[in-house]
């Protein structure tokens, strides 16, 4: 039998929110095969002037091509005066891969988009 989780295609969402936080939610696997959709995502989202939030608390599985370009993109925020955050529920899939990474040193982790959002935008 298999697992609806298994039939779901991965896919990259981008959604604004208030114009100045672009959230790009990973749902699914993620691995080499998405890595140019999500960095495009991102890196449109930045020369846009947005402030990002990764939602990862609907994703299965990431490789390695996937933490690169999250890394990357805290380097290319930086480049534009923007912040980027992950929001990452406590019980999300991929944590244990981004803790043996050292991603959670990396980027600013927090449980809730509303928590991600407030950190991201200026004071």
């Amino acid at each position: 039998m298999t697992n609806l989780a298994e039939l779901r295609k991965p896919e990259v969402r981008v959604a604004h929110r208030l114009g100045d936080v672009a959230v790009v939610s990973l749902v699914g696997e993620h691995d080499i095969a998405t890595a140019w959709e999500l960095r495009n995502a991102l890196t449109l989202a930045l020369e846009q002037g947005a402030y990002l939030v990764v939602d990862l608390s609907e994703t299965e599985f990431i490789d390695s091509t996937i933490i690169h370009v999250l890394f990357k993109s805290k380097q290319l925020a930086q480049e534009h005066g923007r912040r980027v955050s992950l929001q990452l529920p406590a019980a999300a899939r991929v944590r244990r891969a981004l803790e043996i990474t050292g991603m959670l040193d990396v980027l600013p982790v927090y449980g809730t988009r509303a928590e991600a959002i407030d950190a991201v935008r200026p004071a």
